[in-house]
């Protein structure tokens, strides 16, 4: 149960992050097929709302580690330095927090809804299907005729079933695989040929543009994120936009557009008044629209851009959004200082059999003292949350684990409840009982070099040291360096022995040799 805890208090702040992002992407979609509604066809505004509610399966933080690397295999060399860690001057705090309990209790209640909602859907969906089959009776040759028509007209090269049912009042397709249209027992027998012919042009429009498959999805998005009003929005305007997207389709020349507006027209007004309980009047509303769509579409052809132009600008969109909104959770060096940052803070992690335990040290870099000290303590896998004392500058931990070993360590500098500093590091604790090697005492840096010169590295150490440096003259060469908060006498002394050299230093200046 601690476990479950944990992982659900693990789990609110990317959701909540992506929550925010996928949000603020649907709202500007949707204010965007609202501004241009006269300016795109409606197969174009479908694409776009569905793009939109897709973000939402699509968190930013699938992206944010690879982003974090290319970032960092391209950036500039940049050079941090960063405070020793010192004995804290006051006794350390112990914090061993326990997960809390809310965010377990709101995954438990968004879980058991979600899959009422996916169940509901899916049973649903099957007495719809089973019924349907149950009740059809087998289409009249005229029917399958004018589906055959009706396929070549599309270009649909699935095979697609018709049948007639007491069930629907409309024609449907059903089934996503093996699709199969549904007609109204008798509703179609006051139609032409041509008639029949623009409607099931209709409803293969559907297969064709896979709108079943698509619904399917709408729906299990929906499910999950049901607590969403955007969301519902969204998808009520795909189910307008689908049908008139599929009108489309069957308005190509004005003689279709007639044909098919007559077979609307005396299907829809047979439908409205069949002697059947509980049909709205909503339908009539709905076909005025529909016939207003298909006697304008011409127009609006004529300076929209193509459905297909428009489903490749708004995925373009859906993938600089999702890398853009990931690119704040990346970091060209890892535990690196800026410059502008008040505080400076050094974080190292020990484990011990199960137990990890975080240090965390804050110095402030105007006067260079300590001035807040933490441990945290908790068990491998589980993440832990800490707070230390001194009030104009509290600190924070949030630690969550990355994989079996690492850690991330969120560490931040609060004063008077607001957040002034904020730093996030990944970190493999070291085992506790680990033999220990040459101490190094030099302040800690960051160095990120590729093909760096080496005359020119060696010289910066003698710059953080405050020594001059003289180097041979017959060193020279291109190095690569990577260190994340390594004390400088380490990281000099590891490039020396890497290159087979040596020093000696002589009142303060450095001399460098080959060994």
């Amino acid at each position: 149960m601690n476990a479950f805890r944990a992982f659900a208090q693990a789990s609110i702040p990317p959701a909540a992050s992506h929550l925010w992002t996928s949000t603020l992407f649907l709202l500007l979609v949707l204010l965007l097929v609202v501004s241009l509604r006269r300016r795109l066809t409606a197969g174009g505004r479908f694409a776009l709302v569905l793009i939109g509610i897709v973000k939402f399966v699509i968190p930013a933080a699938l992206f944010a580690r690879p982003l974090r690397a290319l970032l960092e295999g391209t950036s500039p060399d940049t050079l941090s330095i960063r405070l020793p860690l010192v004995p804290p001057p006051f006794p350390v705090q112990m914090v061993v927090v326990a997960p809390r309990l809310w965010p377990a209790v709101a995954l438990v209640i968004w879980g058991a809804v979600a899959l009422a909602l996916v169940f509901r859907l899916l049973v649903a969906n099957h007495r719809v299907v089973a019924l349907s089959v149950r009740t059809a009776l087998p289409a009249q040759q005229r029917e399958v005729n004018a589906l055959s028509r009706a396929l070549g007209r599309v270009g649909a090269r699935t095979t697609i079933d018709i049948a007639r049912s007491s069930l629907p009042e409309a024609p449907a397709v059903l089934r996503v695989f093996r699709p199969l249209i549904v007609l109204p027992a008798g509703g179609c027998d006051d139609l032409s040929d041509e008639e029949l012919e623009s409607l099931l042009c209709h409803e293969c429009a559907h297969v064709v543009r896979h709108d079943n498959l698509m619904a399917r999805i709408e729906s299990l998005i929906c499910a999950l994120f049901w607590f969403h009003p955007l969301i519902w929005i969204a998808q009520r305007i795909t189910v307008i936009e689908r049908e008139r997207a599929c009108d489309e389709v069957v308005a190509g020349s004005a003689d279709e557009r007639e044909t098919y507006l007559a077979a609307l027209t005396k299907f829809c007004h047979a439908a409205i008044v069949p002697r059947l309980p509980g049909v709205s009047c909503m339908a009539t509303a709905k076909l005025n629209e529909r016939i207003d769509h298909v006697m304008n579409f011409p127009n609006l052809k004529a300076l929209a851009p193509s459905p297909g132009r428009v489903r490749l600008l708004g995925t373009a969109a859906l993938a600089v959004f999702t890398l853009a909104s990931g690119i704040p959770g990346t970091t060209l060096a890892e535990g690196a200082m800026k410059k502008h940052d008040p505080y400076a803070i050094r974080l190292d992690a020990t484990r011990s059999g199960e137990l990890v335990i975080v240090e965390a040290n804050v110095s402030d870099n105007a006067t260079q003292q300590l001035i807040n000290s933490s441990r945290l303590m908790f068990h491998r896998g589980e993440p832990a949350t800490g707070r230390s004392g001194n009030p104009s500058a509290e600190l924070v931990l949030d630690v969550h684990p990355d994989g079996d070993e690492a850690v991330i360590v969120e560490a931040r500098i609060e004063h008077d409840g607001q957040t002034v500093q904020k730093s996030s590091v990944r970190i493999v604790p070291t085992p506790a009982d680990a033999p220990r090697k040459t101490k190094y005492t030099g302040q800690p840096i960051s160095l990120d070099l590729k093909d760096a010169d080496l005359r020119h590295l060696i010289a910066k150490f003698g710059e953080i040291s405050g020594m001059e440096t003289r180097v041979d003259d017959g060193i020279e060469g291109k190095v690569t360096v990577r260190w994340i908060n390594v004390p400088w006498d380490q990281a000099f002394a590891t490039l020396l022995d890497e290159n087979g050299l040596t020093y000696r230093t002589d009142n303060k200046i450095v001399y460098v040799s080959k060994k």
